[in-house]
């Protein structure tokens, strides 16, 4: 009898319990997924740096997300949060990942895709298109705002919002299934040495994503908008067909792509077989190391490198393309590198992400629409890179080639 009794008492309790955690989980408010952030955020090497700042942002945020859903405009509100700790690898992604390639040539789940939240998230604001587009065209090349062309993608009307410093790029003409004219892809929030923040969209998947760009010259040096459609953009890695890659340029000169510091197999052993060619066989007086587009990876890859370039560096000269897309563990690396005296970095700006480490630390939010991906460790001998990049001893114009520049180069100084 007694265990009957407590067996009716355990069920009843789990009865009650049932619409209190329905309850929980219905809760989908942006508030929500803001104080479970928070707890995260709280843990991460970047708080601790940047607390203050983080402390003042957090209360303004708490203030303006109140009758926020978990919808597009809480994932801005979050990502800009995100902003004050001064630590770009921490990141906030859709955990719906949208529209793949084969699921687009079945119509009848690109009709339902249509119709889905994901779909229909991103902003359209009340707005004449053929007006904005009239006003923006007379925007001077080095401003961004203007209108933005990629061929076979979107054309995008980029102008600045009003009462905040934050700009939206708005499609003007779409030629991609998923994305409609009249959408907002991008809220472009600007932070750190004139880099922008995008919160948006995917370009293919409509997936809600955000990632670091920047306009420069009329160029988005990361998704390759561009103001001037028939200018090349040089800047971009070469033989994206190539991870790594030796070619003799001439009888003085050997150019080195290395396209990752990738530390996970296959890349990481093919990274091996690569650095161990080059052992004894880097015989001519000047090199080219092309990182450009190089996203990082870690030591366990960059280091093998490393160590043969440090050799090398004390005879001869080394020349390093570095470009928006060159970053983290890249980073590190060009800094590293640049402390010998024979080595010349030339290209653009890199991309300002060096500080800090993820080791899998990622999340979902309580109302399962965001994932965070944190930080747990630092470089704090990297700092000064965070949001500010480092710059090229010779900045490269990217209309131009930049193989034919820095080649002119060498041969001016040698």
């Amino acid at each position: 009898m007694q265990k009957f009794k407590q067996s009716t008492l355990t069920f009843l309790f789990i009865l009650i319990s049932i619409p209190i955690l329905n309850a929980q989980v219905k809760d989908c408010s942006c508030k929500t997924d803001l104080e479970f952030l928070n707890q995260k955020i709280e843990q991460t090497p970047s708080y601790k740096v940047n607390k203050e700042n983080y402390k003042l942002e957090y209360a303004k945020t708490k203030k303006s997300i109140e009758n926020l859903n978990s919808g597009y405009d809480c994932f801005l509100q979050l990502n800009k949060l995100m902003l004050s700790l001064n630590d770009r690898h921490c990141n906030l992604y859709g955990i719906n990942k949208g529209l793949d390639e084969e699921s687009k040539k079945d119509t009848s789940k690109f009709e339902e895709f249509k119709v889905s939240n994901l779909y229909n998230v991103y902003p359209r604001p009340e707005i004449n298109l053929d007006s904005l587009k009239k006003s923006l065209k007379q925007k001077a090349t080095a401003s961004i705002e203007g209108v933005y062309y990629r061929k076979g993608y979107l054309t995008l009307g980029v102008y600045k919002t009003i009462n905040s410093n934050d700009y939206r790029a708005i499609i003007l003409e779409s030629e991609m299934d998923v994305w409609e004219v009249g959408e907002v892809i991008y809220t472009l929030v600007p932070y750190g040495n004139n880099y922008l923040l995008a919160v948006g969209g995917s370009l293919y998947s409509k997936r809600m994503i955000s990632y670091g760009e920047r306009i420069e010259n009329g160029v988005f040096l990361t998704m390759q908008f561009q103001k001037d459609n028939s200018k090349a953009n040089n800047s971009i890695s070469l033989y994206p067909e190539s991870t790594y890659l030796r070619k003799e340029i001439s009888p003085e000169t050997t150019y080195l792509k290395i396209g990752s510091f990738n530390s996970w197999n296959p890349t990481l052993s093919e990274a091996y077989k690569f650095y161990k060619s080059l052992e004894g066989t880097l015989t001519k007086n000047n090199l080219i190391l092309d990182l450009r587009d190089n996203g990082g990876g870690g030591d366990r890859n960059s280091k093998g490198l490393y160590k043969i370039l440090k050799k090398y560096i004390k005879k001869n000269n080394v020349y390093v393309l570095v470009n928006h897309r060159t970053a983290s563990n890249a980073e590190q690396f060009v800094y590293k590198l640049n402390d010998f005296g024979n080595c010349t970095i030339l290209g653009n700006r890199t991309s300002g992400t060096a500080t800090y480490e993820k080791v899998n630390s990622n999340y979902n939010l309580p109302c399962e629409n965001y994932i965070v991906v944190l930080t747990s460790k630092k470089h704090i001998k990297y700092l000064k890179l965070e949001s500010m990049g480092l710059e090229p001893d010779i900045k490269l114009a990217v209309e131009n080639d930049w193989m034919i520049q820095v080649q002119n180069y060498i041969e001016k100084n040698n």
